[in-house]
């Protein structure tokens, strides 16, 4: 998708274009592309709580996978340069930097577990860095890119403000690219489950406040709604509940719950696999790490020099609805994310333009 977005642009493609973007992007001259993700709306849930006819779902392109692992951090990474999660790196939520000796929340720069910053600097910034298509058009000059979220130089607080600035920067002279992104329903999920009355409620809210943005838009303008990922509640399993596997740990585990490295003694590392399957059964897809890196889970290219060191000497990855953790005070959330399953992978490809 987002090779198809850079070829509109006139940016080298990274990857492979997706045929139904490219053939919708030849069928009109659009100035304007906004790329709008909306963090955990997978199809699952667009299916489960929007009407077949109403804006979102009757405007359905197509769905498409998810990167894996199927997480925020690996997937809007992707979706905001080009790159497989292999290729930039960014593959979790908490990443073991050898070069640091921790292991670090990603996005937030916390030493894992705690409120205390990993280091002077950015930890992935500094040892995966990456380039974005918005800051590739901007160079090249011929649109203007910006991004807009909470986190952005375009920051904005609600839902119904990232649809008031899209719309500011839409009605601008000349042509533009705009990658926007809000947080919900994944923030609401993980908090209070997947099934829970209010994500109706921010179902109905997006559906509202994205019918408002169509009816702002002209012909010339093009916008693709989609998800980084889906969500599914989870059971979780604990390491602390068998001892003499939690002892083969030489650190706890990090990038996620559902596709989680695994750091081991060395002297444990013949006998770690009969141990693990012992304890949890088949709910875990383990593989070494280099299985892990050739397996083409994290894209089929060139893999970031630092990948092998960041999915441990084991990876475990989630299939079934299960999700791994190192000690019970360390699992405060319901809806999860980052496995292998549809309700998870599976994510639409929207698209609305205005009608004059």
């Amino acid at each position: 998708m987002v090779a198809s977005i850079a070829q509109y642009f006139g940016v080298q493609p990274l990857h492979h274009t997706l045929p139904e973007l490219d053939a919708l992007l030849a069928s009109g001259q659009y100035r304007n592309i906004v790329l709008l993700v909306l963090d955990g709306m997978g199809m699952e849930v667009l299916e489960r709580c929007l009407k077949p006819d109403g804006l979102l779902r009757s405007r359905l392109i197509t769905p498409i996978s998810a990167v894996f692992p199927s997480t925020t951090t690996a997937a809007t990474t992707s979706l905001i340069s080009g790159l497989n999660p292999g290729e930039h790196g960014w593959i979790g939520w908490t990443l073991h930097f050898d070069q640091l000796g921790k292991s670090v929340d990603t996005f937030s720069n916390l030493a894992q577990f705690t409120n205390t910053p990993a280091a002077c600097f950015h930890a992935a910034e500094t040892f995966l860095p990456y380039q974005a298509l918005t800051d590739t058009v901007n160079r090249q000059g011929t649109a203007k890119a910006v991004t807009i979220s909470p986190y952005a130089n375009i920051r904005v607080n609600s839902l119904q403000q990232l649809v008031t600035k899209t719309v500011e920067v839409l009605r601008e002279p000349g042509q533009h690219y705009v990658y926007a992104y809000w947080g919900e329903p994944d923030h609401t999920m993980h908090r209070l489950g997947c099934h829970h009355a209010e994500i109706q409620h921010i179902m109905n809210n997006i559906e509202e406040r994205l019918i408002e943005l169509h009816q702002s838009l002209s012909k010339q303008d093009l916008v693709l709604v989609t998800a980084d990922h889906g969500l599914l509640d989870a059971p979780p399993d604990y390491f602390e509940d068998f001892p003499e596997l939690h002892a083969m740990l030489r650190m706890p585990p990090a990038v996620e719950p559902r596709a989680a490295a695994l750091y081991v003694q060395e002297k444990a590392l013949s006998v770690f696999p009969a141990a693990f399957k012992q304890a949890f059964g088949k709910r875990y897809w383990l593989m070494t790490g280099d299985e892990a890196v050739s397996s083409g889970l994290f894209g089929p290219d060139d893999m970031n020099p630092l990948l092998r060191s960041l999915v441990g000497d084991y990876f475990a990855v989630a299939v079934s609805n299960h999700a791994l953790f190192d000690r019970r005070e360390h699992c405060n959330v319901i809806g999860v994310h980052a496995g292998l399953t549809e309700q998870e992978m599976r994510v639409p490809l929207i698209a609305m333009s205005g009608d004059v």
